[in-house]
């Protein structure tokens, strides 16, 4: 006796994985931006010839503060501009754009253009502050570099910017497949109605089709 053959898992269709593609780029925006928390932003190497020969202060900035080592002698931390709190902020708007589009919740891509914005206005403020460590007058040649910190989030802000650029997209492609009414009135799971229909099979060669509610009569004008 022949064992019933199990029907082949449903494959991915290419559809599906356009749809886990902004929110694979933006979940990667989130952890290239959590990596800037804790790495460098940026280091700045000031010449203190006025003070010794060869003597150099390395400033080095990171989101939670500045730590100034001098040649020579012990190295001392202060506080600088809050650069980690809206960091987080960042962090958490495209977790959360991640979460919602997984969800197919049409939030998610609002939230994470909102995300976009916000980060690229918190990575060109710390730019604009980093670089303002290289233009001081009061010493000779500055050598300041870029960290790694830096460079996560910018590249983070970039992959969050690709990721909008996505579902922007996505959304207009799936306006533009309703309007249609070949594809608006298809066998799909909801029609445009927004209710269930249950699967309707073929007797005997007969199909049904589901036609849409006709527009109510025009009342005559009184």
């Amino acid at each position: 006796m022949d064992t019933p053959q199990q029907p082949p898992p449903p494959a991915t269709t290419p559809r599906r994985k356009r749809a886990l593609l902004a929110p694979g780029l933006y979940a990667l925006a989130t952890v290239l931006m959590a990596g800037g928390l804790f790495l460098p932003l940026f280091r700045a190497v000031y010449p203190l010839s006025q003070l010794q020969a060869g003597a150099m202060a390395v400033i080095t900035t990171s989101a939670w503060g500045t730590r100034i080592e001098f040649t020579a002698q012990e190295s001392l931390a202060r506080p600088s501009a809050p650069f980690g709190f809206p960091i987080i902020v960042m962090v958490v708007l495209l977790a959360a754009a991640t979460s919602l589009l997984l969800a197919r919740r049409r939030l998610g891509g609002w939230l994470g253009q909102v995300g976009v914005v916000f980060a690229a206005g918190v990575v060109l403020t710390i730019e604009v502050v980093g670089l303002g460590q290289g233009a001081r007058a009061d010493y000779g040649s500055i050598d300041l570099t870029t960290e790694p910190g830096m460079w996560l989030l910018i590249g983070g802000t970039l992959v969050a910017a690709a990721a909008a650029v996505l579902t922007h997209r996505a959304a207009g492609h799936r306006g533009a497949d309703w309007a249609d009414p070949a594809v608006a009135y298809a066998d799909t799971d909801t029609p445009p109605s927004g209710f269930a229909m249950p699967a309707v099979q073929a007797l005997d060669g007969v199909s049904i089709t589901v036609l849409p509610p006709e527009a109510p009569p025009e009342r005559p004008g009184r």
